[in-house]
């Protein structure tokens, strides 16, 4: 299990690539990013939805950075959840219940430790710091 799936470091680079230039199409975000274009367009398009990005209607519509945004407000965390990336560290520090040894069972205290330890550096990146405006 990766923390950061291939989903989210795409998003992050489109945002990143898109935040220096004024719009592309989803075929030139492909090639220049290395991404698969279906892949892109699905990403492209959960951006567009979440309104960190904006396109143009029809085909060969282009895409651009939503300047709008505060992106010293959204961070790493935002966009992962926004996007439906999520992960907890394990299925006890997402519901206790489900497991038999709760709450006996130490090494969840340890599982939460981590996850609220990866969860507040993910909240502490925010978008300003790795679009790098140029």
């Amino acid at each position: 299990m990766n923390i950061i799936s291939r989903e989210i470091d795409y998003a992050i680079r489109i945002l990143r690539l898109l935040s220096n230039i004024e719009s592309a199409t989803v075929e030139e975000i492909s090639k220049i990013l290395y991404i698969p274009k279906p892949f892109a367009h699905k990403i492209v398009n959960k951006l567009v939805r979440k309104n960190y990005l904006l396109s143009s209607q029809g085909r060969g519509g282009y895409i651009e950075f939503n300047k709008d945004l505060d992106t010293s407000r959204i961070s790493v965390l935002d966009i992962i959840k926004d996007l439906g990336g999520y992960k907890h560290v394990n299925l006890c520090t997402d519901d206790p219940s489900a497991c038999e040894l709760n709450p006996y069972c130490s090494f969840t205290y340890h599982l939460q430790k981590l996850e609220l330890c990866i969860n507040k550096a993910l909240d502490d990146l925010k978008l300003k710091d790795i679009i790098f405006r140029i």
